[in-house]
């Protein structure tokens, strides 16, 4: 696997620097003293010339950014050079499992045929890249949990150091943390490297608890104390899956499992898919007591610069509206799509809807700017990089609640809640937290925000479906993308791109924005499930359903071609089928595909 770049849930990629200048029939120095060989793969580029000839191409010549060849390094499981720099002799290449021959679709021809667990688990085997949970459940009662992929050991980490940087940054490449040499193969695996054995990689099998929950989230717990270094393998040495899992979403379906378990109770399918359309900010049942808090130590403060934020009309008003809020994000407009609404069809909202628009939008601007006010600003003054998205509630969580002995005060001796002339570390925090929200107010009614809200002071104007859009980005981009899918699915909102729909950042139902989101836009968005899968498997059989963005075809003008997008909007579901007689009985058409002579 490896650490730079994207994944589902464990790390797919591996960085490394290569010291001496590329040149594609010489050898370059690794940084280890030693000449090895960089292969050359021709590369040809074609475009499209949209002149109206069905598949009327030409070739790209080489230039710019269009390169001749791609330069792979054998030592590194044949990884690519990304990036040279001739002059100094320094390279960037990346490591990475799915560089050597895999054998995925063995797995899936096993899965297709599974009759139990035991298959499941056979097929696993050979699923060698693509780190994935996958949850298992089958018609006698089994649920279980596994993550897949070859797992690279690295030979540092397995002496019980980290030489140099962390995985998760770009290693030096100039030796004592590569992957190691392949000494105990695991059953199929694919990468010549050795890998953490199936039985280290997460997984669990018929929890006693009965249910198991993953959204992404950490399935061991290697990161809850922001150490993802410190635990060992059974026999010796680090063990490392990941530093960067998602937060929230496997909390709020933890919690909600939990309130339909108590007393007995049970769950059904459509208690799944109404728990897969919540829209609840977990993260705000943390932090508005925090707010509530300080507003009431303002009323009574005798520090000036705490007190001043109580005689503000609106921050007084924000914090009532926020006091009253119940966390969810609904779009508040008629022009929105809510998990509320019925059949793919919009509503009007209702006015506790149209409280809790507001206070999304108060609260989502706030948290933005509390971050910049606490993490961002001191780190700023020392040059350094800022917290990711993921990372910074946790720390913000972690400040509040250390602060009772820390004040404010990080493990890295920077004072996070710092203003200047205030004595109380108390009123520090209290002030930062009113002036974040006072700063919301001021760029709500201020220009970054007035091609939603038009400069507006009323509060009843800043509803969150103005600014949590969502656009389904085309590789082709322009019409292709919905919307406007060709003209059949314009954008709702005039001046405003995107279709506005109802959740947030680490909600059940994925809206996943920029946390630090500060103008009209910042909010939208470009993804979100791309199938809203349940399924209830029971002495029967399957019963499944499922939801999915866009339609069935992909050729704009197509009635299917944005048909499904109105339900997936609203999270109404269609029932699957799976037996043949079942899908040629509902087919509308069938495609033959036959050899060209």
């Amino acid at each position: 696997m490896a650490e730079t770049g994207l994944s589902i849930n464990t790390p797919e990629r591996e960085s490394d620097s290569l010291r001496g200048v590329v040149n594609k029939s010489k050898p370059i120095n690794t940084g280890q003293g030693q000449l090895e060989h960089v292969l050359p793969v021709p590369e040809i580029f074609r475009k499209n010339n949209f002149d109206g000839v069905p598949d009327d191409l030409s070739v790209v010549p080489p230039g710019g950014a269009i390169p001749p060849v791609t330069l792979i390094v054998p030592r590194r499981n044949n990884g690519p050079i990304v990036k040279l720099h001739a002059a100094n002799g320094t390279a960037l290449s990346i490591q990475y499992t799915g560089f050597s021959p895999t054998r995925e679709l063995d797995t899936f021809l096993i899965w297709n045929e599974a009759k139990n667990l035991a298959d499941f688990r056979r097929g696993l085997q050979f699923f060698n890249v693509g780190s994935l949970n996958l949850v298992y459940s089958d018609v006698h009662g089994n649920i279980a949990h596994f993550t897949s992929g070859d797992m690279p050991i690295r030979e540092d980490l397995q002496a019980g150091v980290v030489n140099g940087l962390p995985p998760y940054f770009i290693r030096s490449g100039s030796g004592g943390n590569e992957w190691l040499p392949l000494l105990h193969p695991q059953p199929n695996q694919a990468v010549p490297y050795e890998i953490l054995p199936p039985e280290e990689m997460p997984h669990i099998v018929n929890p006693p608890a009965g249910w198991l929950v993953n959204c992404n989230n950490d399935p061991v717990g290697n990161t809850l104390d922001n150490d993802p270094l410190n635990q060992l393998r059974p026999g010796g040495g680090v063990f490392y899956l990941n530093h960067d899992y998602e937060t929230l979403r496997a909390g709020r379906v933890t919690q909600l499992l939990g309130q339909k378990l108590a007393n007995g109770g049970r769950v059904s399918l459509a208690d799944m898919q109404k728990i897969q359309a919540d829209t609840v900010l977990i993260d705000a049942q943390v932090f508005v007591p925090h707010i509530l808090r300080a507003w009431a130590s303002a009323q009574s403060s005798t520090e000036p610069a705490l007190a001043a934020w109580a005689a503000n009309p609106a921050v007084a008003e924000a914090v009532r509206r926020l006091g009253q809020w119940d966390f969810t994000t609904p779009t508040g407009i008629a022009e929105g799509y809510d998990a509320s609404d019925v059949g793919g069809r919009r509503s009007a909202p209702s006015s506790s809807e149209s409280a809790a628009s507001v206070a999304a939008t108060l609260y989502n601007v706030w948290r933005g700017q509390f971050i910049r006010n606490t993490l961002d600003t001191p780190l700023a003054a020392f040059g350094l990089p800022l917290v990711g998205d993921w990372h910074a509630l946790p720390a913000l969580r972690n400040l509040l609640d250390q602060f009772p002995t820390a004040g404010g005060v990080g493990a890295s001796g920077l004072n996070f809640f710092n203003v200047p002339g205030v004595d109380s570390a108390t009123d520090r925090r209290d002030i930062l937290i009113l002036k974040s929200l006072a700063d919301s107010l001021e760029l709500l009614s201020g220009a970054p925000f007035a091609p939603a809200f038009a400069n507006s002071t009323n509060l009843d104007d800043y509803r969150w479906g103005k600014l949590h859009r969502i656009v389904l980005a085309h590789r082709l981009g322009g019409p292709f993308n919905i919307p406007p899918a060709g003209g059949v699915f314009p954008s709702p909102l005039p001046g405003l791109a995107g279709i506005p729909v109802d959740g947030g950042f680490g909600t059940v139902d994925a809206g996943l924005h920029h946390i630090r989101g500060d103008t009209a836009d910042a909010f939208m968005f470009d993804h979100g499930a791309g199938m809203r899968f349940v399924s209830e498997a029971g002495p029967g059989g399957v019963r499944a359903v499922s939801s999915l963005p866009g339609g069935v075809s992909g050729v704009p003008g197509s009635p299917h071609y944005a048909d499904l997008l109105p339900g997936w909007l609203t999270n109404e579901a269609f029932q699957l089928i799976f037996k043949n007689s079942d899908v040629r009985k509902n087919a509308e058409s069938f495609t033959v595909f036959v050899p060209s002579e």
